[in-house]
């Protein structure tokens, strides 16, 4: 290791670009649970499954682009902000604990693994692409 080695940085994080794969991811995973029930998100029974499941896929974005702890809080962050609390920041960081605690959950950590594996395919690409969303309406009807 050089002396100026640490003054080095990691390429710059593509935010812009994992900010449209989660949204799209997000939107797609949402599309088919929101037609059966609009009012999805507002059953708390359900949230730890919706919930865990995008922290899943958030842990495969961040493992992707070996994300550093603060870079995974922003992009958490955003996400939240943008997805599910209409830009209200006092509710995304409720909404951040809430993901923690979860994940700190038995089921919480199987929905996450399901929701890491549905992005994955989703990445992938090729046929089994389009069916990766439906991991989440797989873990609601379970």
């Amino acid at each position: 290791m050089g002396l100026f080695d640490f003054l080095k940085t990691k390429d710059t994080v593509p935010y812009e670009k994992i900010y449209e794969e989660l949204s799209a991811f997000t939107e797609a995973s949402l599309a088919m649970p929101k037609m059966n029930n609009p009012f999805l998100l507002d059953d708390k029974n359900k949230h730890a499954m919706i919930f865990g499941y995008f922290m899943g896929v958030m842990d495969y974005i961040a493992q992707t682009y070996q994300l550093n702890e603060k870079d995974i809080l922003k992009i958490r962050t955003h996400y939240l902000l943008k997805n599910f609390t209409d830009n209200d920041m006092e509710q995304a960081q409720e909404l951040l604990k809430y993901c923690d605690d979860i994940r700190d959950t038995d089921d919480g950590s199987n929905y996450a693994l399901r929701g890491k594996l549905a992005m994955k395919k989703w990445v992938a690409g090729g046929p089994m692409a389009a069916y990766a969303p439906m991991g989440l309406i797989k873990i609601l009807n379970d």
